[in-house]
């Protein structure tokens, strides 16, 4: 059966409001690794640098100088998505080990409180996200819930799989990571309600002026 990242998605739904209790077995894993999908999809990655690069030079061809800039551009917006996708969240004895870019550390089992797959992000708030994210949520030195959001664009879906199902859980929803889940989408609702009025404030702005 082939998995989908939806059918991942419907059956860990639960987990976003139940609170993790533990683990099942140590050193299971679950690794971004940008470098490992363009091994395994080399042809397709020459392929649209070509077809890239070919767009680049037919639309600059008349100026060198702006071609390269936008080249460069391109060329260092690329590096960043590989180099700043990648990440390793492992479930270690004494807590969850999260790498992510310069940046690791070891979170004790007892603030980690939900690990779930998720659709919401704060960069697609005005359109339906048609990526996941796997979020782990936890507690800081104030006991206030924050969360970590890790895209799925270079796991694999197996990996991810084992990994939620690594994690034991309370059967009962937590009311506390409800409301939250409430607060997230009212800040999201702020969010697009906001851009609409700036958008017709600009729009404003350019009738006025047009007269």
């Amino acid at each position: 059966m082939n998995l989908k990242w939806k059918d991942i998605y419907n059956n860990n739904k639960q987990r976003r409001y139940c609170e993790v209790t533990g683990i099942k077995k140590e050193d299971v894993e679950v690794i971004s690794n940008s470098f490992r999908f363009l091994k395994e999809k080399k042809y397709i990655a020459i392929i649209t640098v070509i077809i890239v690069l070919a767009i680049l030079v037919y639309t600059f061809r008349s100026n060198i100088n702006v071609l390269l800039i936008v080249i460069a551009f391109f060329a260092l917006a690329g590096i960043c998505f590989f180099v700043f996708n990648y990440f390793k969240l492992k479930c270690l004895k004494d807590g969850l080990y999260i790498k992510f870019g310069m940046q690791e550390g070891v979170f004790p089992y007892s603030r980690v409180k939900s690990v779930y797959l998720s659709r919401f992000n704060d960069y697609s708030f005005l359109l339906p996200a048609k990526t996941y994210s796997i979020v782990v949520r936890y507690t800081d030195n104030n006991n206030m819930i924050k969360e970590l959001s890790f895209p799925n664009y270079f796991v694999s879906k197996e990996d991810m799989q084992n990994f939620l199902d690594n994690f034991n859980i309370k059967e009962a929803e937590e009311n506390r990571y409800v409301q939250y889940e409430r607060f997230k989408l009212f800040k999201k609702l702020v969010k697009i309600i906001a851009f609409i009025l700036f958008a017709m404030f600009i729009v404003g702005l350019l009738i006025i002026n047009g007269k």
